[in-house]
């Protein structure tokens, strides 16, 4: 959700050319203090693997209980299980970071942990065995411990908490102003395909469309003074014929002019007046 910062430019951007100036102050304050990182992966694990190097129990729990109202518990119940494992490895990775602290730190912070989580751990056999850290001298060495001491367990735990945060942010339903910008691709690319079936739409065709039959049956309609029938498919009639009728329609009315002075048409004219 790498959008999401642009976003936040452009609701700042915004503001600003609004004159809200004291709502800028707030909402600088609020991007400050945001504890979902402008929902980026990357920064959240690097929040929550700060906690626990410096061994900060009570923010590492804060933190994830943000996390938990904020997006795990609006899962579904079958996931709630393997959230609920990420997070236990999470404390077991705090333990394992603690107990190689250098100092009396170290054993201070095991005990501090068992201490305060010993309400929500006890009686949960995973955890039995966790109890018994604080006195034991390479716990590294220990067959109960010696996986979660090791590199390839630690960096599972944390590719597996990118992976679980990354998948949530990815379906989880976002507000249409973030977006905007897959929307408006989504009409950009529409618009291009109608443009491109327009264009192969209005291509040249060999053969005259119906509209230029009628538009030439227009023109020789008025040349001739003679009213034609319309024709219901035009492109079944080749346009040889209207030539040949046209050269035939200007020979007739020729051939009329011409009968006009002939004989049989006088016989015709001193008949009809004489019957008047």
């Amino acid at each position: 959700m790498a959008h999401i910062q642009l976003v936040d430019e452009l609701v700042r951007e915004y503001l600003i050319f609004r004159g809200f100036t004291s709502t800028v102050k707030s909402f600088d304050a609020d991007l400050k203090s945001d504890k979902d990182k402008g929902f980026r992966v990357d920064k959240i694990v690097d929040q929550i693997m700060h906690y626990i190097n410096v061994s900060d129990l009570i923010a590492l729990k804060e933190y994830w209980l943000h996390l938990d109202s904020l997006i795990f518990s609006k899962l579904e119940v079958h996931v709630q299980p393997a959230i609920r494992k990420i997070e236990y490895s999470l404390y077991k990775l705090y333990l394992v970071t603690a107990s190689q602290s250098t100092g009396g730190v170290k054993n201070e912070k095991v005990a501090e942990f068992l201490s305060k989580m010993l309400p929500e751990l006890q009686g949960q056999n995973e955890w039995r065995d966790w109890f018994m850290l604080p006195y034991i001298q390479k716990p590294e060495e220990n067959p109960s411990f010696s996986l979660y001491f090791t590199r390839a367990w630690q960096d599972s735990v944390l590719v597996s908490l990118h992976n679980l945060l990354a998948t949530v942010f990815q379906c989880m339903p976002q507000p249409t102003l973030t977006s905007y910008e897959s929307d408006a691709a989504l009409v950009k690319r529409l618009q291009d395909e109608i443009m491109t079936l327009k264009g192969k739409t209005q291509q040249p065709s060999e053969k005259t469309s119906p509209i230029g039959h009628q538009s030439r049956i227009s023109q020789y309609s008025e040349r001739l003074s003679v009213p034609l029938p319309l024709v219901d498919d035009f492109s079944a009639i080749p346009s040889e014929q209207f030539d040949t009728g046209i050269r035939e329609a200007r020979g007739l009315r020729g051939l009329l002019r011409q009968m006009g002075g002939s004989p049989v048409m006088a016989r015709k004219a001193g008949r009809s007046q004489s019957q008047n």
